[in-house]
């Protein structure tokens, strides 16, 4: 009998979860500390609250949705190994990031969502023993923001490539991380949006990758109109690897998020797009 743990974690935004046993029995990962990796799932999650203002720190949202969020390690400066590693480095190694907030001892934890490494400061603060060290604090994009910038209208920044070439493009990004700088991760993870998204669109040819009807209109622009959907964003690549993102309709978009059969329809176009991929494009 396979494990419950072989399916990809899937929460409710807003909703409340206990570390134990909601998270750590079905999923795998440490039970105490605010990064927990996985070795059962493609997930790590992240865990905010307010212990950390004790130590001249606050985890928050700036005014566009970017999280900063502390990296581990209460003595002496932070590096990056264990859970640091694996927030800057969860895109390369295929795992999602979960951010969850502890609302009180014994109240369990508020999931905020998914979330994206876009790259990290180092910032001076105060360690457990009082002591001034060097401390990560990471930036962190909701998954969310990323598909509302795929929505936007494409410049057609790929309209010279192939459809090989765009292939390429779309699966180098994915597999991008942030052990670069700080600057390369902040630039990589948009760039990886639109790389993916640009391919996904070149690849439907104005077909909807669900139902194969015609896009039901065209931009402004003469585009045929479709919507880049990830059916899971943990691949073995990347969360935006191509071969778990489609192109679809408004329609069949909707459906696979709210319709009755959402997760059946779900797992078709998973199989589509696991199939068109293993053949390449043509």
């Amino acid at each position: 009998m396979p494990s419950i743990a072989a399916e990809l974690p899937s929460f409710v935004l807003g909703e409340t979860y206990q570390r134990w046993p909601d998270l750590n029995i079905p999923f795998g990962g440490g039970r105490q500390g605010g990064i927990s990796d996985s070795a059962q799932a493609p997930v790590t999650f992240l865990f905010t609250g307010d212990s950390g203002e004790r130590y001249g720190y606050e985890d928050r949202f700036d005014d566009e949705g970017t999280f900063f969020f502390s990296g581990e390690g209460q003595k002496g400066d932070m590096k990056f190994v264990r859970g640091n590693m694996a927030v800057r480095d969860h895109s390369a190694r295929g795992k999602a990031l979960h951010l969850f907030r502890t609302i009180g001892k014994g109240k369990g934890q508020k999931y905020l969502g998914e979330f994206v490494y876009h790259g990290h400061d180092w910032v001076r603060s105060l360690d457990v023993d009082g002591v001034e060290r060097n401390a990560i604090i990471f930036r962190l994009v909701p998954v969310a923001r990323l598909e509302q910038l795929e929505l936007a209208p494409a410049d057609d920044p790929v309209k010279h490539l192939t459809l090989q070439e765009s292939r390429n493009r779309a699966i180098a990004a994915s597999k991008a991380d942030g052990s670069q700088n700080s600057k390369e991760g902040g630039r990589t993870v948009y760039e990886r949006s639109r790389a993916v998204r640009d391919y996904v669109l070149l690849r439907a040819a104005g077909k909807c990758e669900l139902c194969d009807r015609p896009a039901p209109f065209h931009r402004s622009g003469g585009a045929p109109y479709l919507e880049p959907h990830h059916t899971t964003r943990v691949s073995d690549g990347g969360p935006d690897h191509p071969r778990f993102v489609a192109a679809l309709c408004p329609a069949c978009h909707r459906e696979v998020h709210y319709g009755e059969h959402a997760r059946v329809k779900n797992l078709t176009l998973t199989e589509k797009l696991r199939a068109i991929e293993s053949a390449g494009p043509e």
